[in-house]
């Protein structure tokens, strides 16, 4: 698997960082009309009945998903415009969900952070919004199916509104608090993470379980297979 989505806005301090996202969401927002999306105009958005399935009745608690106690912990760090992104959510993620979530076995957290422009920044800021309201799976979710042309100014407000409106999220909440990202901590917490574990790329992801503290796990492909053996792995399974 080769990715090379590096998080160059890590390079900087956290406080730095966040600026970077603010002036990169005044950017995407004020850009083009050309929608390059999934979402062409007049259309519904893709997946929503598949996404509200699966996270159907397991707590969210912020960016936490599953139940608080879960013996293992995955973290995941994400660029909602990033396709290797999409294609571990498509790929893997349900059988996570399914398998170590719903059972209560595993606790999943998610970390957006904005690497490949403007509306990564703009995808980072309303998802942690999302979060605000319990509802960041499903805004992810919804995102990456819906995901449209890197770069191409298609995540403006309207777009937006209905990743929102179709996750359960208050559309006019997201795209409010996605104008201000220095005012939502998971952002911050996301980008201090990151930096402390050394994150270069998305997606990314650290896992932990009885008796092993939180590090790296390393994966070659998007094939469940490569969660589920180290999953079992911590948990002694």
């Amino acid at each position: 698997m080769t990715r090379n989505r590096r998080l160059t806005i890590l390079t900087g301090a956290t406080v730095a960082a966040l600026a970077v996202i603010g002036v990169l969401i005044a950017v995407s927002q004020s850009g083009g009309d050309d929608d390059e999306s999934g979402l062409a105009a007049g259309n519904a958005i893709k997946g929503v009945p598949t996404v509200n399935r699966l996270y159907d009745g397991i707590p969210q608690d912020g960016a936490t998903l599953g139940n608080p106690n879960a013996p293992a912990t995955m973290v995941e760090f994400v660029d909602l415009q990033c396709p290797f992104c999409a294609d571990y959510t498509r790929d893997a993620l349900p059988t996570i969900v399914k398998r170590y979530v719903r059972t209560g076995k595993l606790k999943v957290e998610l970390r957006p952070v904005a690497i490949l422009g403007p509306d990564s920044a703009a995808g980072a800021a309303a998802a942690a919004a999302a979060a605000q309201e319990n509802r960041i799976w499903q805004f992810a979710d919804l995102w990456y199916l819906n995901q449209g042309r890197e770069n191409s100014g298609y995540v403006d407000d309207a777009f937006l509104r209905r990743i929102a409106r179709g996750a359960g999220a208050n559309p006019a909440s997201v795209i409010s608090a996605s104008e201000s990202p220095g005012s939502i901590p998971l952002l911050r917490q996301a980008v201090t993470e990151a930096q402390r574990y050394n994150i270069s790329s998305t997606p990314s992801f650290l896992l932990s379980g009885p008796g092993r503290k939180l590090g790296p796990l390393a994966v070659s492909s998007f094939e469940p297979s490569q969660f589920t053996t180290a999953i079992d792995q911590v948990l002694g399974e």
